[in-house]
């Protein structure tokens, strides 16, 4: 699949590679959706490809290696806490094991998707090795906020945001993915709701437009349009857990898209939301520092539920604030 939307990161990591200046760990940092994952193997393949010209060629069995997950030099972990956070023993691993030599290349990457999605003491884990990496080491990390990950972990990592796609950009990918097959429309709704966001166009089309996360959210601006506290609870407690977990996160960050377009309707400023007609509407109902603190409210929620929080009881808390703003 052809790389849309990422050259300037992409441009850069071929600059490095060809100048001998590859530094030891990046973390690309982006909202769930926008490509950071794709991104980070297709840097895999730009500097395990035997070619060594930081444009990865395809055709070596580095690129067929790491394009199939099956390079013994691309070591891709994924969080193995019950509540989808790394576990301190998980890093602390790759501290022990970074000291042994590559098997088949000059480097040795780890990959560490969501890497925010772990505590501050798994996190420390990685100080050491971050501090006084091997030569031979890299280390590929994503995040969707960078105000979860440790001072002294950003420190040492080059952090580069990563935007979503322009629209023209997501729908010529989702052209590429799908092909004809008379999907046309759902791309065209897709790009609709979501602008570029690539992830989760590629997860509305999929599903054929159904969508937990959307329509959980669609039940939550009716409720608060019509004020029914019990409609609220329902439609913030529809997503199933544990898997719901990161379901609500995303939940709750598509409620504050929503919300900055409330605050941006009342300025009389440009809306960027998928739901800008509930956002207008909302908008007639509430006052401007009800939406201040409704959107604190939600961060809060956030907060505590990353942090391990009783999600119930946070999303009950949360409903009563809302509620009282209203």
């Amino acid at each position: 699949m052809t790389l849309y939307g990422k050259s300037a990161i992409t441009e850069l990591i071929c600059s490095m590679i060809c100048r001998g200046r590859l530094p030891h760990a990046f973390m690309i940092i982006g909202e769930s959706g926008v490509g950071k994952k794709t991104l980070c193997r297709h840097i895999a393949k730009q500097i395990l490809c035997e070619k060594g010209t930081g444009v990865p060629c395809g055709e070596c069995l580095a690129c067929k290696k790491t394009e199939k997950g099956i390079h013994p030099d691309f070591i891709e972990k994924t969080p193995g806490g019950k509540n989808g956070n790394y576990l301190s023993d998980e890093l602390r691993s790759i501290v022990s094991d970074a000291q042994i030599a590559p098997n088949e290349s000059e480097k040795k990457i780890y990959f560490l998707p969501d890497i925010d999605r772990s505590l501050p003491e798994a996190q420390n884990m990685l100080l050491k090795v971050l501090e006084e990496p091997p030569p031979h080491v890299m280390f590929l990390m994503t995040a969707c906020s960078r105000e979860k990950i440790l001072p002294t972990v950003m420190s040492r990592v080059i952090a580069p945001g990563l935007c979503e796609m322009t629209e023209e950009e997501c729908r010529s990918a989702l052209k590429e993915k799908f092909g004809e097959n008379g999907r046309e429309e759902l791309i065209e709704r897709a790009i609709s709701v979501y602008g570029g966001n690539v992830g989760k166009c590629i997860q509305y089309v999929e599903n054929e437009g159904q969508s937990a996360v959307l329509t959980a959210l669609n039940g939550l601006l009716k409720a608060m349009s019509e004020r029914d506290e019990f409609m609220m609870a329902a439609a913030l407690s529809s997503l199933d857990l544990p898997n719901g977990r990161g379901d609500i996160l995303e939940l709750l960050a598509s409620f504050k898209t929503v919300l900055r377009d409330v605050a941006a309707q009342k300025l009389d400023a440009p809306l960027c939301s998928e739901n800008r007609a509930a956002a207008a509407k909302l908008s007639k109902n509430i006052r401007r520092a009800a939406v201040d603190r409704m959107y604190q409210a939600v961060s809060v929620a956030e907060k505590r539920i990353n942090g391990n929080a009783a999600v119930g009881l946070c999303l009950s808390d949360l409903c009563g604030r809302l509620a009282k703003e209203l």
